[in-house]
């Protein structure tokens, strides 16, 4: 029933079509006749309505911008959403969905790829989006000199070609069968032509005002190719770091949604009139991250009593209320779609730990960095971890750094911290990302590890390619400097007024489009 329930929300909300929603139907067994009433009683159940001012609340930083290319934290990313568009986008079951480009296909080696775009669309400033524009935005994120996160996914573009007003042609330096999955990362946005920060796009909401670290307000764009979206008429983005602060806010009317709700606040406000709690299963994680190219994390025996010290059931039970599933030092758990549990759970084990610890020769204090916006109660699940250590004898130091400049001063800089990975739409995403490239924060190297990303990208036998990736996995697990103590629900709390609500494992608050597909009833 649930999955039909996802089926129904997913086609009010126009994520699948008619034809996708009775032909889901008939896979189940449901008959044409009762698969046509849920089919009516969904559209009439689900009519928008139209009207109101949206507001909502996140993490950000003074240092947020409106360029994509510099996107790295939660409201750089809701911003993106609201202004831009991505070419394709994935729903909640995992299923690219076409956005800007209605059609792509690629030849059989999967190292040239054709993309059909959307025609009629327009630009906020009324300037008809091309093929030209596109060109433009992706080759922003690729290439010697870029800063993009998003670098590392196309790092493999040998180059963009406009074979139309409308096409694109896209050749890679090998195949890539996953590719037009990665043209869903949220820095890809698709802007005009000679664009960076002018905040010009195509997206549903026009900005109207931005403060960075403050908040960011939005009105309707009336000529959205994705009519009749938005529903509202105005929305407004707030920058709320501290817990407290963004819980009040959610629980006085404030706002009507938040994510990272507090676990420790959950229950309160699951009570609280007005209010309902929305928890989504993600595919993204928590971790504790040690660079190993820098001392005294190049010693792999530290790295590995750290992570059997690690008290992973603790954590969730006493930092997260219980919100999440066991970590295992990999990024990849069953939310994604070619998953194998074949590798060994880590459990806790301290006789270990104190095994590797002595063999590391480590002695002295090892800081250890988190914030607030970390990810939720992460200063007690480092303290949580700091007095497991302690039992072998490992001094752990937290050094509490202010939220504010975090991503930019503290994650990807420092020698070891706690921060967060949202999910990406397939394995190989994740690990090119996080394990190659600019933002490869453990800066992990692995021979294998890098000619298994280039085989498994041309394997067309899932099996085949899924055994790839468990063992891309056990190599993360066994030689990084990840530590992941967690594999993340996205916990929101919405106001109980609002409708169309589908939580999607991708990010939070619907991967972040709760402004454009909800409404108020």
């Amino acid at each position: 029933m649930k999955d039909i329930e996802l089926l129904r929300k997913l086609f009010a909300q126009g994520l699948i079509s008619r034809r996708d929603f009775l032909k889901q139907m008939s896979a189940w067994g449901i008959g044409a006749t009762l698969a046509g009433s849920l089919l009516s009683n969904t559209a009439l159940a689900q009519e928008a309505q139209f009207g109101g001012h949206f507001v909502m609340a996140g993490n950000g930083s003074s240092t947020d911008s409106l360029d994509p290319v510099t996107y790295n934290d939660f409201v750089n990313s809701q911003i993106g959403r609201s202004l831009y568009n991505r070419l394709v986008y994935q729903n909640p079951n995992g299923v690219l969905v076409p956005r800007l480009a209605v059609s792509w296909d690629s030849n059989d080696t999967f190292d040239e790829w054709h993309i059909q775009l959307r025609e009629g669309v327009e630009f906020h400033n009324g300037k008809t989006m091309t093929s030209a524009d596109v060109l433009y935005s992706l080759q922003r994120h690729y290439g010697e000199g870029t800063t993009s996160g998003a670098a590392g996914n196309l790092s493999n573009i040998v180059g963009i070609t406009a074979t139309g007003p409308y096409e694109l042609s896209i050749s890679l330096s090998s195949g890539d069968i996953d590719f037009m999955y990665l043209l869903t990362d949220y820095q890809l946005m698709i802007q005009p032509e000679g664009s960076t920060d002018d905040a010009i796009g195509t997206g549903a909401f026009i900005l109207e005002h931005f403060e960075p670290g403050v908040m960011a307000m939005f009105r309707k764009n009336p000529n959205y190719w994705d009519a009749p979206k938005p529903y509202y008429d105005s929305y407004e983005l707030l920058t709320i770091n501290d817990l407290n602060a963004r819980t009040t806010a959610m629980q006085t009317g404030k706002v009507h949604a938040i994510t990272n709700v507090d676990p420790k606040t959950v229950e309160f406000l699951r009570k609280s009139p007005g209010i309902t709690i929305k928890d989504t299963p993600s595919r993204g994680h928590y971790n504790f991250t040690a660079r190993t190219d820098t001392n005294p994390f190049d010693s792999p025996d530290l790295v590995l009593a750290m992570k059997y010290a690690l008290p992973r059931q603790q954590i969730i039970d006493l930092a997260l209320g219980g919100f999440g599933a066991l970590g295992n030092d990999h990024p990849i758990n069953a939310g994604y779609a070619l998953f194998e549990n074949g590798v060994a759970q880590r459990e806790l084990d301290l006789d270990k730990a104190r095994y590797h610890y002595e063999r590391s020769g480590h002695s002295g204090a090892i800081e250890l960095r988190v914030a607030d916006i970390s990810w939720p109660n992460a200063v007690d699940g480092a303290v949580l971890f700091k007095e497991s250590a302690a039992k072998i004898g490992m001094n752990i130091e937290i050094r509490r750094e202010p939220s504010d400049g975090f991503w930019n001063d503290v994650w990807n800089v420092q020698p070891f911290y706690a921060s967060n990975w949202f999910a990406r739409a397939t394995q190989d995403q994740m690990f090119t990302v996080a394990y190659t490239g600019n933002w490869n924060d453990s800066r992990f190297q692995n021979e294998e590890f890098s000619r298994l990303l280039q085989e498994a990208r041309i394997e067309k036998d899932q099996s085949l390619r899924a055994g790839m990736y468990t063992r891309m996995q056990q190599l993360i697990h066994d030689h990084s400097g990840a530590l992941i103590p967690v594999y993340n629900s996205h916990v929101d709390a919405i106001a109980s007024n609002i409708t169309g609500y589908v939580g999607n494992p991708s990010r939070p608050l619907m991967d972040q489009l709760i402004q454009e597909n909800t409404w108020f009833s």
